[in-house]
C-alpha cells in the first residue's frame, strides 16, 4: 500500500560498544534512515543508508533518552510530511 509521490523511511538505531585493551570504553549508536521505496535488495547498501545522527556516550542510551534524542528528527519528518509549497 503506497501513496504516489510519497517517501517511506524506517528509522534504525543500533548501539555498538567500543572496547579498549581490556575494558568497555563507550557506546556508539548511529541513527539511520532506510528508504523503503527502494527494492529490498537495495535498501541497506551503504550508499542508500542516510546517517541522521550518531549518539555517543559512556553506555547505551535508555529508552527515555532515545525518545528525547529522536524527537528533533521526528519533528522534522512531521514537518516534511506537511509538504513545502514554493
Amino acid at each position: 500500500m503506497s501513496i504516489p509521490g510519497t517517501l517511506a523511511f524506517s528509522i534504525h538505531v543500533d548501539s555498538l560498544h567500543a572496547h579498549g585493551k581490556s575494558t568497555w570504553l563507550a557506546s556508539i549508536a548511529p541513527i539511520m534512515l532506510i528508504y523503503l521505496n527502494f527494492p529490498p535488495s537495495e535498501r541497506f547498501k551503504p550508499e542508500n543508508v542516510y546517517v541522521a545522527g550518531i549518539i555517543l556516550g559512556p553506555k547505551e542510551p535508555t529508552s527515555l533518552q532515545l525518545h528525547y534524542l529522536l524527537m528533533p528528527l521526528i519533528n522534522e519528518l512531521k514537518e516534511l510530511w506537511k509538504g513545502y509549497h514554493l
